[in-house]
């Protein structure tokens, strides 16, 4: 086991950061979900029920998901999750067959929600309303994510014995963000969430949506100033110190993608019971991300069976070799 890492970087969070978000949710509180649910089954599950979603997030934009539930009225873990940037939402039927209820959906301007962002900026989705703060692509994105736990909480009511917030990424950040801003999750269970220290991200970044932030400054130098104040606006590091509920982090000590420095400068903020798994690689094709195995097994674990009274005591980062051994 090793110790909790020394803090990185410095808060860059700008001023009215509250308010910024207190005015987010005020608008998604004004925009009806309008949730739509089709059936469907998969055989081989009989226990349990299917349905795609289509439901409402802020600017009034059309989401598509879908939700995986249980054949009874047992109250039961809820999981809320998305996809990684460029991604789509997969089924995730085991995440079911563990006992969950299940609400995963696509981000705005990905996946089947490609609609949901018709003016994509020509240098990449990371650019999108850059301008604004309050037009940024990223504020809708988190207000996606809210939206979707929301949907589930409305879907799943009192069955719902607790709520999870999961992402790996792109959808790792969204979570954290989310949680941040509305406490509405039990548990916060994330795998190298993305957008961390957006300053250090510009530098150490090989491949990701880092790099589309970078190519947009070299070809408009000028906008530097602008740009990075609405991006402290979405920085990850900024949301930590609001976390409130006990956390499970995971970060690859190679990643080009997410580099653990970032992911860091996160995990260095968070105030909240928190426990870390160091693992050996992310964003990669390598045999040891069977690694991340671990970082599953836990959050399943808590998700089943609760927090442990023990849980994050003394902050500790558990270190996972090469070889998968703790």
């Amino acid at each position: 086991m090793d110790t909790q890492p020394p803090a990185l970087p410095a808060l860059t969070t700008p001023p009215g950061f509250g308010d910024f978000w207190s005015e987010a949710l005020d608008e998604l509180r004004a925009t009806p979900a309008d949730i739509e649910a089709e059936s469907f089954s998969y055989p081989v599950y009989r226990q349990l029920q299917g349905h795609k979603l289509r439901f409402s997030s802020l600017g009034r934009v059309k989401l598509r998901g879908y939700s995986i539930s249980w054949r009874d009225n047992s109250a039961r873990p809820m999981v809320i999750h998305a996809h990684g940037y460029g991604g789509r939402v997969a089924e995730q039927w085991l995440w079911a067959r563990s006992g969950f209820n299940v609400v995963g959906f696509d981000v705005r301007g990905f996946g089947e929600s490609l609609a949901a962002l018709p003016d994509r900026s020509d240098w990449g989705w990371m650019l999108t309303g850059i301008d604004d703060s309050r037009q940024y692509v990223l504020r809708g994105a988190v207000c996606d994510y809210i939206r979707a736990s929301q949907v589930g909480a409305e879907m799943f009511g009192d069955r719902t014995r607790r709520t999870i917030f999961h992402g790996f990424s792109f959808s790792g950040a969204l979570a954290l963000m989310s949680q941040a801003v509305t406490s509405a999750a039990n548990v916060l269970a994330i795998g190298v969430p993305t957008f961390g220290w957006h300053e250090g991200r510009l530098k150490l970044v090989v491949n990701g949506s880092a790099v589309e932030v970078r190519r947009y400054l070299e070809a408009r130098p000028h906008d530097r100033d602008r740009v990075m104040h609405t991006l402290s606006y979405f920085d990850s590091m900024n949301f930590a110190p609001l976390i409130e509920c006990p956390t499970l982090a995971g970060y690859g000590r190679r990643d080009i993608v997410v580099p653990p420095e970032t992911v860091l400068a996160i995990i260095s903020h968070l105030r909240c019971p928190c426990e870390t798994l160091s693992l050996p690689v992310s964003h990669t094709d390598e045999p040891e991300e069977a690694a991340w195995k671990h970082f599953d097994g836990a959050w399943i674990d808590v998700a089943t069976h609760g927090v442990p009274e023990d849980f994050g005591r003394d902050a500790p980062v558990y270190h996972i070799d090469a070889d998968g051994r703790m």
